[in-house]
């Protein structure tokens, strides 16, 4: 009987339900579900596609209403529904495991516990595996790619040197509030709030994204904060793992300078691999149609071009690399060269397949994180850690502001540096002398590359943290037993961060006044394209790159 093994998480005065979750350590066997039994399995998912069903219909009775929808959030929405069922399911299965049918028949309520602890639980190698390749891979496919690469070297500096300026600012000014005794009884080492900050700096702006697709603002700021959210979670993984494997193993390393070249050259391996990795990928996918002529067998040709979504994923995965990054960046490359090599009616198929995938996946991940709220196994208020808590939620805000502002500033910077570059070769005379002159008016393509404050403090205030720094939190190392801990105070985070920075989305907008109903095509009408967006894109990261090497190298 499997629920003998299991921990025990208090439930209602006297009952107990056994949270699954609650033990990292738990055999895989059981963790992953695959010991269920038909009856179990079949229990599960018609409680959680029910669940998604309401969400489904509450969403449209959401969106009819567009006052509340601006204070709440769709995705707070999913997961209010969700910590609703989960604590209806807290209450009641224990009464259910205890009622007279389990006389008749033992095994219903064993059945109950173990549906219990799948709805309960969070799975980060489903949530990792099954849910976020859709969503990713349907975010670089669908992406307007001139903008996408008109904005990337700003993308690349938010996304690298700022997450990584952000995670080190966390840790550092959560390690002297430790050393300062203003954390309570809650004292982590240095190495596991590296850790922290690595998965707290992870960004899910899905409610914010939501609400300028809606208002249609500026299309500068939109890809700013899309396409800094999305290189931004391959970072947080790749440096969450690096980080990882410092926990616990601090002796291994002759000085901060052997550690810091340690994780820069995993991180550029890791990272320029996945994108290398991605791009091959969606051509050689193209090649393939090109050569092997599908478009004769519709349905063939759509199933195959659909697995696309999944394959380089797991390639990337299984050889160490970010999976995340490689299938975002075959997206791009698939949607610009192997769609090409489709019929017109799979081009047409795939295109809503994708959208309708990633919209279900984002669901259940917000619906999954609600389910998870009453299984944490919390036996009192200290669990939660609350000094250590409030004092990472305003951390959290400080890193945010030091990994923006400054990045900022330095791209701006650059902006200004060019132009004045530009003009004074405009105004050279015939003679060959220099005529310095001041300039008043901005061109129209320097004002649209150079970034304003209120975009930046827009940028700033986008950082919600979501379902991906959970799932890592759940993958915390636990090796100096805080991982319990840690998991708590993310989930903390992430729900303050959905619901009140989400729910203050649209006024903080407004109060900022950033242009809203900007059409996408009229905009990019005004400016002209970039000669090679590839060529930026590799231009900026060798740059980059090569600037961090310098700095970190040992003398």
């Amino acid at each position: 009987d499997n629920q003998t093994n299991l921990p025990l998480c208090k439930c209602v005065h006297t009952s107990y339900i056994p949270i699954k979750m609650c033990d990292r350590h738990l055999d895989e066997e059981e963790e992953d579900g695959s010991d269920w039994n038909e009856r179990e399995f079949n229990g599960f998912f018609l409680i959680f596609t029910s669940l998604l069903a309401v969400v489904f219909v509450l969403g449209k009775f959401l969106h009819d209403r567009p006052r509340l929808q601006s204070a709440l959030p769709e995705a707070g929405l999913t997961v209010i529904v969700g910590v609703a069922a989960s604590a209806i399911i807290w209450l009641v299965a224990p009464h259910l495991y205890d009622a007279d049918l389990v006389v008749n028949d033992p095994k219903y309520g064993s059945d109950i516990r173990d549906i219990a602890n799948g709805l309960l639980s969070f799975s980060p190698t489903f949530f990792f595996g099954i849910l976020i390749p859709p969503i990713i891979f349907n975010s670089g496919y669908h992406i307007n790619k001139r903008l996408f690469f008109r904005h990337i070297k700003p993308i690349l500096l938010y996304s690298t040197a700022g997450t990584f300026i952000n995670i080190i600012v966390m840790a550092v000014l959560l390690n002297a509030l430790v050393k300062a005794d203003l954390t309570g009884e809650f004292k982590p080492h240095f190495s596991e709030l590296l850790v922290f900050g690595s998965l707290i700096a992870s960004t899910d702006p899905v409610a914010i994204l939501a609400v300028f697709q809606k208002k249609r603002v500026d299309p500068q700021l939109f890809y700013l904060v899309f396409g800094e959210s999305v290189l931004n979670d391959g970072v947080c993984l790749v440096l969450f793992d690096a980080f990882s494997m410092i926990v616990g193993g601090e002796g291994n390393f002759n000085g901060p300078v052997d550690a810091a070249w340690s994780l820069l050259t995993d991180f550029l391996i890791s990272f320029t691999g996945s994108m290398c990795l991605g791009v091959a990928s969606g051509l050689g996918v193209a090649l393939l149609l090109k050569f092997v002529d599908m478009r004769q067998c519709r349905l063939l040709e759509t199933s195959f071009y659909v697995l696309v979504m999944y394959l380089p994923f797991f390639a990337a995965e299984t050889i160490k690399l970010s999976g995340i990054v490689t299938i975002l960046f075959t997206g791009i490359s698939a949607q610009h060269y192997a769609a090409r090599n489709l019929s017109m009616g799979a081009q047409d198929d795939t295109d809503v397949f994708f959208r309708i995938i990633s919209h279900i996946a984002e669901v259940a991940i917000f619906l999954e994180l609600g389910l998870t709220v009453f299984g944490l196994g919390l036996t009192s208020f200290e669990d939660f850690c609350i000094e250590f808590f409030l004092w990472s939620l305003l951390v959290c805000l400080v890193g945010r502001a030091c990994s923006i502002y400054p990045m900022t500033f330095l791209f701006n910077l650059s902006c200004n540096h060019t132009k004045g570059n530009q003009n004074m070769m405009d105004e050279l005379d015939a003679e060959g002398s220099l005529a310095y002159t001041t300039i008043n008016d901005q061109t129209a393509e320097s004002s649209d590359m150079s970034i304003s404050y209120n975009k930046a403090h827009m940028l700033w205030f986008s950082g919600l943290r979501g379902a991906v720094s959970y799932a890592c939190a759940k993958n915390f190392p636990d090796d100096y037993g805080n991982h319990f801990y840690f998991v708590n105070i993310t989930m903390l985070i992430v729900l303050v961060t959905v619901f009140v920075m989400g729910g203050l989305n649209e006024p903080f907008l407004n109060f900022l006044r950033i242009e809203t109903g900007v059409d996408e095509k009229e905009y990019m009408g005004k400016y002209k394209e970039p000669d090679n967006l590839f060529r930026i894109l590799g231009k900026s990261m060798i740059v980059f790159f090569a600037g961090l090497i310098f700095v970190l190298m040992p003398k």
